[in-house]
């Protein structure tokens, strides 16, 4: 009985914070409403929240921008505030990028960006063509 009064509660605070629109996304996305500050947001559009009287483990969250939603939408920066590596929200001086690392990109894997090879080399079976003549 008390998960479905958190679920209450966590949708009447989320609903008075946020909207209603914003909730049912993170009810359809996260299969749950979550109430909480906004810490920030990343350069991709995610909105990344805290509660710090929520469980431990359980009070960091993101609502991803894409409806197709992959770990690998989550930059690195914003993966170690996730996953407690560290305290401080993400900023140029918080954490230096180094000059020889390329801007994060998300996993392409099963759309049509993905890497397809180009193979040159002629196949040694090849399809049978029927040959029929035209009916007259």
């Amino acid at each position: 009985m008390s998960s479905f009064n958190n679920f209450i509660v966590g949708l009447v605070k989320s609903v008075q914070l946020k909207g209603v629109s914003k909730t049912m996304k993170e009810i359809l996305t996260i299969q749950q409403p979550r109430y909480g500050a906004l810490v920030g947001k990343d350069a991709l559009g995610n909105e990344y929240y805290e509660n710090r009287d929520d469980i431990h483990g359980r009070d960091r969250w993101v609502v991803l921008r894409k409806w197709n939603y992959d770990a690998s939408q989550i930059p690195p920066e914003w993966h170690q505030w996730m996953h407690r590596m560290t305290d401080d929200i993400p900023s140029e001086t918080t954490i230096p990028k180094p000059f020889y690392a390329s801007d994060p990109r998300e996993n392409l894997t099963g759309t049509r960006g993905a890497f397809k090879t180009y193979n040159t080399t002629v196949p040694k079976m090849t399809e049978w063509e029927p040959k029929a003549l035209p009916r007259r």
